[in-house]
């Protein structure tokens, strides 16, 4: 009997293989794809991995306009530009699953891990699904791995395949048809094509963050005055706030200042509080990510990936989660007993292992799927780990040590200040018990203002009473972070997708600011246009019913095809309404994305979100690729792979040649060469390695081209 293990990625492929193999795994190739063999207990098993999703939705017959909704499984590269490498890791499964009697997906265990491993045994290795088995872990330790293959689920988790295939389906309907819409209404206003999108997911956090927009932009500010009293002790000078922190009238302001003065002023009351601060509860993803962004400024989706790469690594455990429980099983004292070889955590970890019960802080969240973030105790090598990646795992480490420590122990000191019958609040606060502020310290801010002793009914000396006038501020702007946090409280969104939807308002030209995020003309206009003519796109409580109902097929409490076709007849009734608004809406987009907005058009090009050039661009670019206008504002065509700078046409001073260079440079050396003729147009489109894909429009004919020269696909779409 032969037995067929599917991974999600190449890498933990090997780590599954290396974890299950007796001896040394032997490490086979089919074209460019490395699979593994080993025995184990006498029988016969084949690793071989995915790469991601192997297979996406597309239209069974290619047509334009909306609505459609007669969509199929198709492989991924077929789907999508830039993909081609998937051709080979789909030959490869289906080569070895002709020789295995048995399935087990292995894949991460969530929905899109479940429909990665439906999707490759259905149309790559033609296997029903529920004839393959499941290895279920949440680290790739070899611990974990052995366990997981000697407890292997006898199926499938069916209800998180059917909920992630729905998710899928749904996300493409909406997706899709909306942003068909949204194009087909400027086109209707304009007569010209500019691609802008809107989705399930993407149009309700927009719309959000453009509420926020329009309560900065409308925000009136409203004066105020706060009354101060400096006064020495033992040499030293402290300020006290009068009781009432805002005082909206001038005249009482200064007839309150008037008043304290006269004195006498003294210690009225003197209170002394001492406050037990528990340890933080274990890190769920929302919490790692928002954590992450405080400490070291990392987007959402940086810190999702690196979090990925330490899992990859065997360092962590799985990152996608909700949960802020440990697994009861888990041996903290084994992996306390690995982290001391640390030396940066050697004292604390030591200090946990001299306790003779190691009992963690937990929060309330849980998820069935997999647990709280934690450190596996596998160490990485010196010199593994990239700085971003250190910082990630030393941040899961103390934060996992910081669960088994004590309280930190705070004392609050408040001393009530008599001057004349007006009050005063001097305030101090000072740690007295480090606790697990030792170790998770350098991530929590807490101010230190320790103050002298004061005893009630002593004198006070008053240096200075005195008025600051100030404003009223807006409501703060939403970071990254915040976003994330808010989406988890709406209930829109997934774990593992909300990163992305917020990289998607970037790379759409709706938001830009990295780390106070601003809506631009584009998003406001788009959220304006919807949320007036048709409201339900841009709801909130409609995404949260379907993403309740997706939770509701994962726990087999609704049918996968109810709920698509409840979400179709929807999206059928919202586009009738889009449709007889249509023209409505796109000239209200227009506002913005026509010529009358010209800052904001290049923003939406700049980020990818118009695709196509107007008519006064367009000769404006044909008189640069002419020469005309060469050295002014350049032409971008994508986003640099190597660093965050543009990829932008350049000219050589010398020869007068055009190619591709990057903003940043000299800093980032990225060039491609270009072909010398035709009119450039950028896509929106990546090939290899983030190489962008343009469009050369030459001699009443037109093609597609990755401008990276060594694509396998260069030559055939030059034809």
């Amino acid at each position: 009997m032969v037995t067929l293990i599917i991974a999600e990625k190449p890498n933990v492929a090997r780590k599954i293989a290396y974890a299950l193999a007796e001896g040394k795994p032997v490490r086979k190739t089919i074209g460019k794809v490395g699979y593994y063999e080993f025995t184990r207990d006498g029988k016969k098993i084949i690793v071989a991995p995915a790469v991601g999703h192997l297979f996406s939705l597309a239209p069974k017959v290619k047509t334009y306009g909306y609505p459609i909704f007669d969509i199929e499984w198709v492989p991924v590269y077929v789907a999508e530009k830039g993909k081609s490498y998937a051709k080979d890791y789909i030959k490869a499964l289906a080569a070895v699953a002709k020789q295995a009697d048995e399935f087990v997906v292995a894949c991460d265990y969530d929905t899109e891990g479940e429909v990665i491993g439906y999707t490759a045994l259905k149309y790559a290795c033609g296997v029903d699904p529920s004839k393959a088995k499941r290895m279920k872990f949440s680290a790739l330790t070899k611990k974990d791995l052995l366990k997981a293959w000697y407890n292997l689920e006898p199926t499938i988790n069916f209800g998180m395949a059917d909920a992630g295939i729905a998710r899928h389906v749904l996300d493409w309907y909406w997706g899709v048809n909306l942003s068909r819409a949204l194009t087909s209404a400027i086109k209707r206003a304009s007569g010209k094509w500019q691609v802008l999108s809107t989705g399930r997911v993407q149009g309700p956090t927009l719309k959000f963050l453009v509420d926020r927009e329009k309560e900065i932009q409308n925000f009136k500010p409203t004066p105020y005055w706060v009354i101060k009293m400096l006064l020495e002790k033992n040499g030293e000078q402290y300020t006290a706030v009068y009781e009432k922190e805002r005082i909206l009238d001038e005249d009482e302001a200064k007839r309150i200042v008037e008043e304290a003065k006269k004195g006498p002023a003294f210690v009225e009351k003197v209170e002394v509080k001492q406050q037990k601060r528990n340890p933080p509860v274990p890190f769920d993803l929302g919490t790692l990510q928002r954590e992450a962004y405080s400490a070291f400024g990392y987007s959402p989706k940086k810190t999702l990936e690196i979090a990925q790469k330490l899992y990859e690594k065997g360092l962590q455990s799985y990152p996608r989660t909700s949960s802020q429980k440990l697994p009861k099983n888990l041996n903290f004292r084994s992996i306390l007993q690995n982290l001391a070889k640390l030396p940066e955590y050697k004292p604390f970890a030591h200090e946990l292992l001299g306790k003779e019960r190691l009992k963690p802080v937990e929060g309330k969240k849980d998820d069935p799927a997999h647990p709280a973030i934690y450190p596996t105790g596998e160490l990485p090598k010196p010199g593994d780990l990239t700085k971003d990646e250190q910082n990630i795992y030393d941040l899961v480490v103390r934060r996992f040590l910081a669960l088994f420590m004590e309280p930190a122990v705070r004392e609050i000191m408040k001393v009530v200040i008599d001057s004349n019958s007006h009050r005063f609040i001097l305030g101090g606060a000072r740690t007295v018990k480090d606790g697990w502020l030792k170790v998770y310290g350098k991530y929590v801010k807490f101010d230190e203002v320790i103050l002298p002793a004061f005893k009630e009914g002593e004198p006070v000396r008053v240096i200075q009473i005195k008025r600051e006038k100030k404003k009223t501020k807006p409501p703060a702007r939403y970071s990254p972070a915040a976003v994330i946090k808010r989406m988890e409280d709406l209930g829109i969104g997934t774990k593992a997708t909300r990163a992305q939807i917020l990289e998607t308002l970037y790379s759409r030209g709706y938001i830009e600011g990295k780390r106070k995020i601003k809506v631009t003309p584009l998003g406001m206009r788009v959220v304006e246009a919807l949320e007036k003519n048709v409201p339900d796109i841009v709801s909130v409580e409609l995404t949260k019913a379907f993403e309740e109902k997706m939770e509701e097929i994962m726990a087999g409490k609704a049918d996968r095809e109810s709920v698509i076709e409840e979400s179709k007849n929807q999206l059928i009734k919202i586009l009738q309404v889009f449709k007889e608004k249509e023209l409505d809406i796109g000239k209200m987009l227009m506002e913005t994305t026509g010529t009358g907005a010209t800052t904001s058009k290049k923003a939406a090009r700049k980020a990818g979100a118009v695709k196509e050039l107007s008519e006064e661009e367009e000769k404006a670019v044909k008189k640069a690729v002419d020469g005309g206008e060469r050295g002014k504002e350049p032409l971008v065509i994508g986003r640099c792979p190597k660093c965050d700078g543009d990829l932008v046409v350049r000219y050589n001073r010398k020869t007068g040649k055009r190619f591709v260079g990057c903003s940043n440079w000299p800093k980032c050396n990225v060039t491609y060469p270009l072909l010398q003729r035709g009119e450039i147009i950028p896509t929106n489109k990546t090939c290899c390695g983030g190489a962008p894909v343009v469009k050369i429009r030459e001699k009443g004919r037109e093609y597609e081209i990755c401008v990276d020269m060594n694509c396998r696909d260069w030559k055939k779409g030059k034809k």
